[in-house]
Formats: structure tokens, C-alpha cells, sequence
């Protein structure tokens, strides 16, 4: 069984590399309510790796508008400060964290980043606009603990990984076989980057959401969404519900909207959101 004494003791250790300043200078920006396009320019010019990839991404089918985008103060400037920040810091933390002991971390990526594009898809359904930005941020850090458990306690998370390849759901496993799971150790990672309080209880909270808690509810159920396209294992390949059943639907979706919702044409629309994941992590592992 692992601690959360353990988890601090690797957290002090620095086994795991920290965000690179640039992902943390655009996070400190865009909350500052003076902050300009030039300022943006300014942090991103200090890491060209990861510029190349906001550019990239700003040409992709993903952001694309009418036109490409042939400068970064262009692409500032279509996306906004925080979809700039954001895509930063997911193409940032990807490649911080680009590869596990034993984890597929591609698969990994491609499934976390399908979830967080699901969950703002979803997001501006339920008209939460004002929470976009945080839904996507939230879905695809929501399993950054897989891969630093599967980094800092490698042997344990082999166990975890056979069990997982005999039939058991990840967080299953990881409960009866180390004490503790995933949201959790992610949650402690998340706190130590100083990532908003929203996102740390969203990532620890994502597996058991607490009812009237709306991004929790989100990724939950954005993650149980996209798990029957991208299994992460063979039992999301048996992975079945009825999406109007499931309390975190009601939760996110609820009311009248809920009514009028075309539900078969969300569940399709999800499969434009892999595509969309796939180009994402093959751009950020290029950064």
C-alpha cells in the first residue's frame, strides 16, 4: 500500500520534472486583468519549441478559422489569452510528462485530451461559457496521476497494470492494490504546480462526483464518453450505459435543456473529437 506520505516524500524528491516556467508565466498572465498580447509574446518567445506547437495547433482543424495563421500575435489574438494558455499548458505538461514506466503515455494523452475537447464541447451546451476554458484545462489533466504513479512507484503500478489487463476498471485496481488512485495522486501533483484549487478537486474528484459539483460532474462524464471510443483497458471495451441514465447527465445536462437535447448527435460528435485528440498529442509531443 502506498501513503500519502510516500506521494509527499516523491513530491519533495523531485522525481517527477516540474512545468516548464514558460506554462507557468502564462498561467500567472492571463489572470492579471492588465495583461496584453505583447506580454503573451514575450513569455512565448523564450521557449520556440512550444511557440512552434501554438502555431501549429492554431493552424490545425481543431482552432482553424478563416484563413491560417501565419504569426503568433495572430494566433493570440483569434484564440484569446486563455485558450492560448491553456493549449500551452496542455502541450507543455504533455511533453513534462511524455512517457510513463510502463504506460502507454500516447494513448494516455490521446484519451485525456479527448476528454478535456468532449467537455467543452458539452460545456457550452450546458451554456456554461464562462467555464469553457476550465472544462477542457480540467479534462486533460484529469489522469496526470496515472502516469506519475506509474513514475514514482513503477513496480506497484506493473500489478496495477496486469489487473487492469485481467479485466478490472483502472481506479478498481489501483484502490485494492495501492490504497489510494489516480485522482488522488494527480490531485497532490496538480496542488504542488499550483494549479487553481478548481482543477486540483476536479482531478480528484472526477471519479466520484458530488452531485450539484458541475465540473466534476463534466469530466466524469466526458471521461465515461470517451472511454468506449478510446478503452483504456479491456473492460471499457465492455464499457456500456444509457448516457440519460447516468446522474452526472442529469447533473450537467439538466432541465429543459436536457429535453431538447439530441442526444445521438452528441455521442457522434465525440468521434470529431478524437480526430481532433490524435492531432492535438502528435503536435504537443513535437514541442
Amino acid at each position: 500500500m502506498i501513503t500519502r506520505e510516500q506521494l509527499a516524500s516523491c513530491l519533495k524528491a523531485k522525481t517527477l520534472p516540474s512545468l516548464p516556467l514558460t506554462v507557468v508565466a502564462l498561467g500567472e498572465a492571463v489572470q492579471d486583468d492588465r495583461c496584453t498580447v505583447d506580454r503573451i509574446l514575450a513569455i512565448l518567445s523564450k521557449d520556440p519549441p512550444l511557440s512552434a506547437a501554438l502555431l501549429r495547433l492554431a493552424n490545425s482543424a481543431l482552432y482553424a478559422g478563416e484563413g491560417s495563421v501565419a504569426d503568433l500575435r495572430t494566433a493570440v489574438l483569434r484564440l484569446g489569452f486563455d485558450a492560448i494558455a491553456n493549449l500551452g499548458t496542455g502541450a507543455g505538461v504533455i511533453r513534462t510528462l511524455r512517457s510513463g514506466t510502463h504506460l502507454d503515455a500516447v494513448r494516455l494523452w490521446q484519451h485525456s485530451v479527448a476528454v478535456g475537447l468532449t467537455a467543452k464541447g458539452i460545456c457550452k451546451l450546458a451554456r456554461r461559457h464562462g467555464q469553457v476554458e476550465t472544462a477542457f484545462l480540467s479534462g486533460l489533466l484529469h489522469d496526470i496521476g496515472k502516469i506519475a504513479l506509474d513514475t514514482w512507484f513503477p513496480e506497484a503500478y506493473q500489478a496495477v497494470l496486469n489487473r487492469v489487463a485481467e479485466g478490472s476498471f483502472f481506479v478498481d485496481a489501483e484502490r485494492d492494490l495501492l490504497g489510494l488512485d489516480h485522482a488522488e495522486a494527480g490531485a497532490i501533483l496538480a496542488a504542488d504546480w499550483h494549479f487553481p484549487d478548481t482543477i486540483v478537486d476536479v482531478i480528484r474528484d472526477h471519479h466520484d462526483p458530488k452531485p450539484g459539483d458541475f465540473l466534476p460532474n463534466l469530466i466524469h462524464l466526458s471521461d465515461l464518453l470517451v472511454r468506449t471510443r478510446i478503452p483504456m483497458g479491456p473492460a471499457d471495451d465492455r464499457l456500456a450505459f444509457s448516457i440519460e441514465s447516468l446522474p452526472a447527465f442529469k447533473e450537467v445536462l439538466a432541465g429543459a435543456l436536457e429535453k431538447d437535447l439530441d442526444v445521438e448527435r452528441l455521442t457522434f460528435s465525440i468521434d470529431d473529437e478524437l480526430d481532433h485528440a490524435m492531432a492535438f498529442v502528435e503536435l504537443a509531443f513535437q514541442a
